[in-house]
């Protein structure tokens, strides 16, 4: 289509006060229509191999949010481990903290980039890439009275 419209509008309307030789009208034509179509394939190649960001002035990075009492966002890779609950050791009582308040929904300038982690549960655990490691939450019963 690219080439076939530009070649016929050109051949039969644009270049027919212009070039009186039928030969060379149809040729200067062709060469018409052979421009818009690699000019056309260009500008689609441009779409396919953009990757999405083009003309966005405001690229924001992965949102990483834990809310959650304990929780855990990670963004990355993890190597090592991660614990959100009790070690099976004596501790302390951990002193009372105003609870955070809850996400409320996101409006369109916050909504989520690409690779946003959010971990909003109690003792809750995300993570956005590989873990070499372990990952535990506490909620496993531990064995043996505790001292």
């Amino acid at each position: 289509m690219a080439f076939a419209v530009p070649t016929v509008v050109c051949g039969t309307w644009v270049f027919v006060p212009l070039v009186e030789d039928v030969g060379a009208r149809w040729g200067a034509a062709s060469a018409s229509g052979a421009a818009v179509a690699a000019l056309a394939v260009l500008w689609g190649q441009g779409f396919a191999t953009s990757d999405g960001t083009a003309g966005d002035a405001t690229v924001r990075p992965p949102r990483v949010e834990a809310s959650g009492e304990r929780a855990v966002a990670v963004a990355g890779p993890v190597k090592g481990n991660i614990s959100t609950g009790d070690s099976g050791s004596p501790r302390a009582a951990p002193p009372p903290t105003a609870p955070r308040p809850a996400p409320g929904p996101r409006t369109a300038d916050e909504s989520a980039a690409p690779g946003s982690v959010t971990a909003s549960g109690e003792r809750s655990v995300a993570a956005n890439g590989g873990v070499e490691g372990h990952i535990t939450t506490g909620d496993q019963p531990e064995e043996g009275p505790r001292a």
